[in-house]
């Protein structure tokens, strides 16, 4: 199951949550996998926040899997409340489901 949830923020910029369960090989099995893809209002297609031109792009590749994803989400723009938001509404979707 995978929830998308797509906000459009103040600067025109539409950002696209997509909540899934992580992978049973990955650990802790019970956790949330969030990816996090941006438009801009000119661009057609979702892509990344960070891509090979951000100047953050080689800080990421750096980093550990848990951290570039936090940063990727600060750079997309949203409030930590939406985040929540969509997290909150993915758990009450999983957990009408079971």
């Amino acid at each position: 199951m995978k929830l998308e949830k797509t906000y459009v923020l103040s600067t025109g910029r539409a950002v696209k949550v997509i909540t899934k369960p992580t992978l049973p090989k990955e650990k802790p099995y019970d956790k949330i996998d969030l990816e996090v893809l941006i438009k801009e209002p000119k661009e057609e297609d979702f892509r990344p926040p960070i891509g090979k031109t951000h100047p953050q792009y080689w800080k990421l590749k750096k980093l550990s899997a848990e951290e570039s994803k936090l940063i990727e989400i600060q750079y997309s723009g949203l409030s930590d409340k939406q985040i929540r938001n969509a997290l909150k509404e993915f758990e009450q979707i999983q957990a009408s489901m079971n």
